[in-house]
């Protein structure tokens, strides 16, 4: 397997564009995560629409995210959980309801959180992962043994964005750490435990296009939540990252609509 070893990133990035971001709209907040080796620009439009809404809302920075691959390999699943956890501990210091919401990897973690916070207002996962059932590659099976061998996956070149042109607002690693991968099924493993447990309202949202999060899984997640106020929205004409996609703004919308709701 050739390893991209002239660039860190899926697309060009300027520092100042990899950081977490914090921004004060009203008392009501909302964690917004990013996804898997991705970074919070993906999730910044989302949070300048929904603080211009009344609220407060806050992107952090995974651990091991934002910096170079190498980095993101000497950290596991419960680093990102604790990245996730501190800023809605932070969030909580100053608002009196925080709903959790995140994208892919992002999605995974806000459902990890509704399970092990029972404060969470509200959560909304979009192209989440729910299962390392639906992961397809024949090299999950022995990624046990495959890491010491292959150190790096690098994904595909194909984009499955409706908009192609969105692409500039995603920064991401263009390797990823093997290890990491595997920590990610162990993760999954532990949310699809965890589903039945919530019971926070719950808002799932993937684009039926997706080619890099199986669409099987939002199903799978909306069958297994606990929550009694549950909701599954397909974004037609979206791939995997629905918040920079053709129907953003419909997404945006839907999210503002769903939280004051709530």
């Amino acid at each position: 397997m050739a390893v991209r070893t002239n660039t860190v990133w899926s697309s060009p990035a300027e520092p100042e564009q990899l950081r977490p971001f914090r921004i004060r709209g009203g008392t009501r907040g909302c964690l917004l995560i990013h996804g898997f080796a991705g970074t919070p620009p993906e999730m910044r439009g989302l949070g300048e629409y929904l603080a211009a809404a009344g609220f407060d809302v806050m992107g952090p920075l995974l651990a091991g995210h934002g910096l170079t691959p190498e980095a993101m390999a000497s950290t596991r699943w419960p680093d990102w959980v604790a990245s996730a956890e501190l800023a809605y501990e932070t969030l909580r210091q100053d608002c009196t309801e925080v709903f959790v919401a995140g994208q892919s990897l992002g999605g995974t973690l806000a459902l990890h959180l509704a399970a092990t916070n029972p404060g969470v207002k509200g959560v909304i996962a979009i192209g989440a992962m729910g299962s390392p059932a639906y992961f397809r590659d024949w090299r999950i099976k022995v990624i046990r043994g495959l890491k010491y061998v292959v150190r790096w996956h690098m994904p595909p070149d194909d984009c499955d964005l409706g908009d192609p042109t969105a692409l500039r607002l995603l920064h991401s690693y263009a390797r990823r750490p093997t290890v990491c991968i595997e920590s990610l099924l162990q993760l999954l493993r532990v949310v699809d435990r965890e589903l039945p447990t919530i019971s926070a309202p719950a808002l799932i949202v993937h684009g039926r296009n997706d080619r890099t999060v199986d669409v099987a899984n939002a199903p799978h997640i909306m069958q297994r939540l606990g929550s009694a106020d549950k909701q599954l929205v397909w974004f037609e004409r979206s791939g995997h990252t629905v918040t920079v996609d053709l129907e953003h703004d419909a997404l945006y919308a839907m999210v503002r609509d769903w939280l004051t709701a709530h």
